[in-house]
């Protein structure tokens, strides 16, 4: 028998984590910043995850969130997320993205950093 679907309520948040984090949830040992605005975390597997974040304006156009979406395809398997100061977070699991996806970020005007002992937007 197929689970039923219903529209109560939202989805569970579990549907939309990348991967990495699943495989890893609650299993994280520590993070550290290696350059500024990128974050990468370690988990007891020896996964690693790579937060690259970049300031946004609170209020976004269409434009601003297609764009963004489209480097997370290009860089991130379509991961991202905004922080609770509305900046974006680009969730990637392979190193190599980070420089690519930061020059980027910064040709389009958005600029890397807020993490840390840091002025965040």
């Amino acid at each position: 028998m197929t689970e039923r679907k219903t529209d109560i309520g939202p989805p569970h948040y579990e549907k939309f984590l990348p991967p990495i984090v699943k495989k890893n949830y609650g299993k994280w040992i520590h993070h550290e910043i290696p350059q500024p605005g990128v974050l990468v975390h370690e988990a007891e597997s020896g996964d690693k995850l790579y937060s690259v974040r970049a300031a946004s304006p609170r209020l976004l156009s269409i434009a601003t969130i297609r764009a963004f979406a489209d480097l997370a395809d290009k860089y991130c398997d379509g991961y991202l997320r905004f922080t609770s100061r509305n900046n974006v977070e680009f969730l990637l699991s392979d190193e190599s993205n980070v420089k690519p996806l930061k020059r980027d970020l910064e040709k389009a005007g958005y600029p890397v950093g807020g993490t840390g002992n840091a002025v965040s937007n």
